[in-house]
């Protein structure tokens, strides 16, 4: 009998350690229930911005007033469907700046910011 329980006690920690590895988001899901916000994978298509000129410079033809505020300390922001997002890792960004582009990753909703996956170029077909 105590075979039996010992090997069902057992059994029951690795069925709790595999279903624990599986969820790929735990960490963010931590984050968000400490904090109390909601934090949820997104894959949103837009136009990469900077803070200074926003939505109105959204565009192609904005790529030389990003590298200017760039260098005034201007973030780095996407705009999709009518809605700014901050992004947390710019790297390579600067060469999408203008450009339509397709960013993944995990949105926190309180704060706005997209932590990113990746950044991908729209190309036009």
């Amino acid at each position: 009998m105590k075979r039996l329980a010992a090997l069902f006690a057992i059994l029951s920690l690795v069925a709790l350690s595999g279903a624990l590895a599986c969820d790929k988001d735990d960490a963010a899901k931590q984050a968000a229930a400490t904090t109390g916000t909601a934090v949820r994978q997104v894959s949103l298509t837009g136009y990469l911005t900077d803070s200074h000129c926003g939505a109105a410079a959204a565009h192609a033809k904005g790529k030389s007033c990003h590298a200017s505020c760039m260098k005034n300390g201007a973030k780095v922001q996407l705009y999709s469907s009518d809605k700014l997002y901050n992004l947390d890792k710019v790297e390579g960004a600067a060469s999408l700046m203008g450009a339509e582009v397709k960013v993944t990753g995990l949105l926190d909703e309180a704060t706005n910011t997209i932590k990113v996956e990746s950044i991908e170029n729209v190309a036009k077909s």
